[in-house]
Parts: structure tokens; sequence; C-alpha cells
């Protein structure tokens, strides 16, 4: 007992010191300052709001406007089994990064170009930023797991919940700067299509520095690695550990349910105008209420993540998201009666479900997944999940057939299936720790 007790002591040293490093602090901070960049960037990219409006203006159908507010995430997942081939024997994986960053300036660049032809050519409009933001989406699937393997390598399992959770939380207060100071007077001063040329613009920019400073992290040699094999033999080596794997199978399953939950977040906009006739002015402040709500939610998720588990995060994040279609639900059927301007709580509270879901997710992936296969894994998980974002989009794109109380009935359902699911998964540092006594 007393040699097991001093192996635990001496682990535990041996990572504070791992986490005073200086490559540790170097990392975290370019990995926080890539967040911050990135999720502030993409706020002028916004799925829920400045996207669906600037389709609406083209006169985009709303199957178009759904699959290509998802395409973000769906992008992010979808070629990540592919990317898992060429990187997971690999003792460094930071050059994929590099060139998937390149790709993906140039197709915010196109889509950018969009809104500049947007009052003369609606139709080229259209094209130019399905094609450019497609660009950037698909590509952004070889990054999104070259990113994962960075923050497993180099970011102990205690410390990613503050990882997550300041990315979160300063680009929250960014945010809310830009939402007061930039895009509402933007919205409320210049009129279509400029407001569109400079969210665009300003979003490219920061993306463009968030790739930059993100590739500047050391990144450790790993080794114990698979053999390069053929993309037939990962695909078979994806499927096998599957199979062999319930606990894992059974999260891909609660993560997809999650994903048709998101079917309902690009009309959240559209139905605060169309219903609720919510103006300019407080089209823009929706955005500040979703940077406040990655304030306040993160800093909840970041103690639950250090210090009790990622699975009682993804509980209470998933309980929230049954709300939030309970409360829309409660609008779409004049329960409330309430004027425009609170239903920036519904933005306030999806933004925390948001990020509780993905922060979450991805910890609790980390700790259930072997080192060596991690980018199998990893991949194969999240290509499954891109087919669930499939079938959210043309969930949401019913709405023009249920309308917006079936949409909200429908995501309010798979939520509460999904609490249900999260709720029999078990909870890997108890078993990390039973296994130490």
């Amino acid at each position: 007992m007393i040699e097991r007790l001093r192996a635990r002591l001496s682990g535990r040293s041996a990572g504070r010191g791992d986490q005073r490093g200086a490559d540790f602090k170097r990392n975290f901070a370019l990995g926080v300052a890539n967040g911050v960049l990135y999720n502030n960037g993409l706020s002028f990219f916004n799925r829920t709001t400045i996207i669906p409006v600037f389709m609406a203006s083209l006169g985009a159908p709303s199957i178009l406007i759904s699959l290509t507010a998802l395409f973000e995430s769906l992008g992010w997942h979808l070629p990540q089994l592919i990317a898992s081939k060429y990187i997971v024997h690999k003792p460094r994986k930071m050059a994929l990064y590099g060139w998937a960053a390149v790709i993906r300036v140039a197709g915010l660049l196109l889509a950018t170009a969009a809104a500049f032809v947007a009052a003369s050519s609606p139709g080229l409009a259209l094209i130019l930023f399905v094609l450019g933001y497609g660009i950037f989406s698909i590509a952004g699937g070889f990054a999104g797991l070259v990113f994962m393997e960075i923050v497993a390598k180099t970011c102990p399992k205690e410390r990613r919940g503050s990882y997550f959770g300041l990315r979160a939380i300063f680009s929250g207060l960014v945010g809310l700067y830009l939402g007061v100071n930039v895009i509402k007077p933007v919205f409320a001063n210049w009129g279509f299509p400029y407001t569109f040329m400079i969210a665009f613009g300003a979003g490219t920019l920061l993306i463009a520095g968030s790739f930059y400073l993100f590739t500047r992290q050391r990144e450790p040699v790993q080794d114990d690695l698979p053999l390069e094999r053929s993309m037939r033999a990962q695909f078979s080596t994806a499927l096998a550990l599957l199979a062999a794997n319930r606990p894992f199978r059974r999260f891909v399953l609660f993560r997809g349910l999650m994903m048709l939950w998101f079917a309902g977040i690009p009309y959240y906009m559209l139905f605060a105008r169309e219903r609720l006739g919510a103006s300019e002015v407080e089209m823009g402040t929706f955005i500040s209420w979703e940077f406040g709500g990655l304030i306040v939610a993160n800093l909840l998720w970041s103690y639950l993540s250090n210090n009790l588990g990622n699975r009682i995060l993804l509980i209470v994040a998933c309980a929230l998201g049954v709300l939030v279609s309970a409360a829309v639900l409660g609008y779409a059927i004049g329960l409330f009666g309430l004027p425009a301007w609170t239903f920036g709580a519904i933005f306030f509270a999806s933004a925390a479900v948001d990020s509780g879901v993905g922060t979450g997710g991805i910890n609790y992936a980390l700790e259930i997944i072997p080192d060596g296969e991690r980018p199998t894994y990893i991949g194969l998980m999240n290509t499954l999940l891109a087919m669930a974002l499939g079938l959210a989009a043309i969930a949401g794109g019913l709405r023009d057939l249920i309308g917006y109380t079936g949409l909200y009935v429908m995501t309010g359902g798979v939520a509460l299936m999904a609490l249900g699911m999260i709720i029999r998964l078990p909870e890997p540092r108890r078993a990390v720790r039973v296994m130490s006594v």
C-alpha cells in the first residue's frame, strides 16, 4: 500500500513539473490565444445570425441555409477518418495543420468576395459563398484532427478543462466587446451588402492570425505508433476498434443525438425576426448574448471538467439543451408573450450548451481513447458524427413543412434521448482511481 501511494504521489508531482515547463506554458498560451482569435473570427461568420441572414437576403432556400450554417461543424468532422490515415503513424503532425490553414484562408477569401457581388449578382454571390465557406470547412477536418492530437500531447487531462474554458471565456469577453462596439454598430448603420463585406473581411483576418499562432507551438515527438497503412487498412482498423469498444460506441451515439439537437440552432435568428419582430439592432445584440453565455457557462464547465469529470459536464449541458428547446417551443406557441429582446436568453443558453457539449465531448473522448490509435478513434468518431450533422441539416430544412413548433419538439426529444444515454455512460476517472487503489 505504501509503495502504491508513493507511486501515485510521484506521478502527480511529475505531472505538475511538466505543467510548469517552458513548453507547456508556451503551448498553453498559444493554444488559448488561437482559440480567442479563431472563435471571434468565426463570430463574423456566425451560423445562428450572420450566415442565415446573409443567405436569406440572397434568396437561398431553407435547406441550403440549414446546410451551409452547419458547414463549419460538418466539414470539421467529415474528413477526419481519411485524415487519420496520413497522421496516425507520424511522430509529429503539425505540418498537415499548416497546409490546411492555407487552404482554409483561401476559402474564406472566396466567401468574402461573395459580399462584394451580392448587390449586383445575388446568384453568383450565393455560389461564391457556399463554395468558399465549404472549402474552409472541409479543410478544417484535416486541421481539426491535428488540433486534437496537439491538445492531447501537450495538455494533461486535469488542465484541459481550463484550456478550453479559458479559450471560451476570453473569446466571450472579446466577443462581447466586438458585439457591442463593432458588430452591432455595423448592422445598425451600414446597409446590405456593406455589413457583410466588413464582417467577412474582419473574420478572415482574425482566423488567419489564429492559425499562425497555433503553428508556433512546440509539438512533442510521439513514439510507439502504428506503421503506415493503406486507406483500406485504415478503414478496416477503425471499424475493428469500433466493434471492440462498447463504451466508445455508446459515446458516439450520444454525440450523434446532440448533433441532431443542433438542427434548431440556425433558425433562432430567423425565428426572432419573423415571429417576434426583432429589429436589426436587437439581432446584433443577440450575438453579445451568445458570448455572455460562453463566459458564464465556461466558468462552470472548466470546474466540472477539471475536478468532477467530463461525464458530469455533459449531463448538465445536455439537460440545459432540453430546457432550451422547451423554451423556444414556448415562444413558438405563444406561451410567454414576451418582447423580442428577451429571446437573447435563448442565445445565451444555447451557446452554453454548444460549448459544454463541445468541451466535454472532446475531453471525454480523449480520456477513453488509447494514445497510439487516437487519430484513428477520433477520425472515425468525427466522420460518423458528420453523418449525424447531415441529418441535422435535413431536419432543419424540414422547417418549411413542420414549422418552428415541429422543429423544436423534435430537438427537445433528441436532447432527452441523449441525456438518458450520457447518464448511463461510465466516468473514466473513477475507473482510473479504482485501478490505482
